[in-house]
């Protein structure tokens, strides 16, 4: 007796292809885009493709060609330099900048430093890292437990990292922080410019206060 064939289920008829081991595991950006990677311009996507490797250093030189802090600003960043200096208080022209990702062994989440070199003065560096949290959400963090909440998102084929949230952590206890207590909402955007350049624009604006801080500059990768 012939028995009737049996119909494939969803998963067999779904093909795997083979891992491929080689390839490096996508970057914490591209996994929180998800479809939205598709809207960024591809140079972005292979800017941002993979997180740095344990030793790596992934460097970008430029200028900023402009830096703006409201008086503001200015206190604000003087306040927080006891958390490890996450804004700058100066202000100026044309100042060259590097931005470098790297990881460090046993943490989770990307390093972006910032080095500005004001003339006049000794390099001033802000340092933050960029991480996923329990629950999936985009955080950059700086010192003393405190950090934001990051939408990212594709627009315009442009990259952009824009907060809603403030928070203070203690103890593993996440205290959110209201509004009038911050530099402001936070956008970041990225935007390429061809031939291996790009703009890397900051903007900081508070709900009373207005602008507090603005930084928008050209830069490109140094290193291979």
């Amino acid at each position: 007796m012939t028995l009737p064939a049996r119909e494939k289920t969803t998963l067999e008829q779904t093909v795997i292809p083979p891992a491929n081991n080689d390839a490096p595991p996508p970057s914490t950006i591209r996994k929180q885009l998800g479809k939205s990677w598709n809207k960024l311009h591809p140079n972005i996507q292979n800017r941002f493709a993979r997180d740095p490797v344990p030793g790596e250093k992934i460097i970008y030189t430029g200028t900023m060609h402009k830096v703006r802090r409201s008086f503001m600003g200015a206190l604000f960043a003087h306040l927080t330099r006891i958390i490890g200096n996450p804004l700058s208080p100066y202000a100026g022209e044309d100042v060259p900048m590097d931005v470098t990702l790297f990881i460090k062994q046993g943490k989770n989440g990307v390093y972006w430093q910032r080095t500005y070199y004001y003339e006049g003065r000794k390099p001033f560096v802000v340092t933050s890292v960029k991480r996923e949290s329990a629950r999936g959400e985009m955080m950059e963090c700086v010192g003393g437990g405190f950090g934001m909440l990051l939408d990212v998102f594709g627009e315009g084929r442009e990259l952009h990292f824009k907060s809603y949230l403030y928070f203070c952590e203690i103890a593993g206890i996440r205290i959110p922080l209201p509004h009038w207590l911050t530099p402001g909402q936070t956008h970041v955007i990225h935007r390429d410019l061809g031939n291996g350049d790009f703009v890397f624009r900051i903007d900081m604006t508070h709900k009373q206060l207005g602008r507090t801080f603005y930084q928008e500059g050209v830069f490109r990768r140094s290193n291979p």
